[in-house]
This record gives C-alpha cells, structure tokens and sequence, in this order.
C-alpha cells in the first residue's frame, strides 16, 4: 500500500507498505505493517512510519460518530475517513487518530452488506 490514500488516512508523508495479516487459531486478526521510510528513534513515535511506532485497531460501526467523540475528549484525527480500495478489506472505512500522548487507534468500519 502507498500513495495519496495510505497518506490522507495516516498523515505519513509518501508514505510505502509492505503488509502482512496473520489470523490466530482463535479467530483475531494481526496486521503487520512495515513501513520503507520514517525512522525517528529516541523518542515517543508520533508517526505510524516511525520505527517503534504502534496503534490498536478497532472496529466501529460508525466512523464518523467514534472520530466526533474521541476529539471531544481531545483527541485529533490524523487524516480523513477512507475506504480501502482492494484486497480482503476492500470497502472498509479507516481512519488514524492520536491522543495527547501520542498514542494512536486505527478506526475501521467494515462495509454494510
């Protein structure tokens, strides 16, 4: 993944992803992400393309009401509400926000069918 949409989802300048999903015999699912550029060691990752850099992602069922609710609790979105173009999550709605400690989430919607 890369370019313009992992950009406007995540706020990491030309942004590149190799990706892998690795799904546990108890049914969650793990998503690694290895990003080519962004290292910035010595310091609290503010960046999902730092090295050390972590989120926790969560399914929502709606996007737009999590993002309103954790902002007014002083949250910040990092980029706008996108869906995934293609492969297994195709359709899906993401989007980063950080907190004043700069911890990030991952909000998903899956696609209604």
């Amino acid at each position: 993944m890369g370019g313009d949409f992992l950009h406007q989802v995540t706020g990491v300048v030309d942004p590149s992803v190799k990706t892998a999903i690795v799904k546990a015999p108890d049914g969650y699912v793990v998503e690694l992400l290895q990003y080519s550029n962004g290292s910035q060691n010595g310091r609290v990752p503010d960046s999902a393309g730092s090295i050390g850099a972590a989120h926790l992602a969560l399914t929502v069922k709606d996007i737009h009401a999590a993002i309103a609710r954790v902002e007014a609790a002083g949250w910040r979105a990092k980029g706008s509400p996108l869906p995934i173009a293609g492969g297994p999550r195709k359709g899906t709605l993401v989007a980063y926000v950080s907190g004043p400690d700069h911890v990030t989430i991952e909000f998903m919607q899956p696609p209604t069918r």
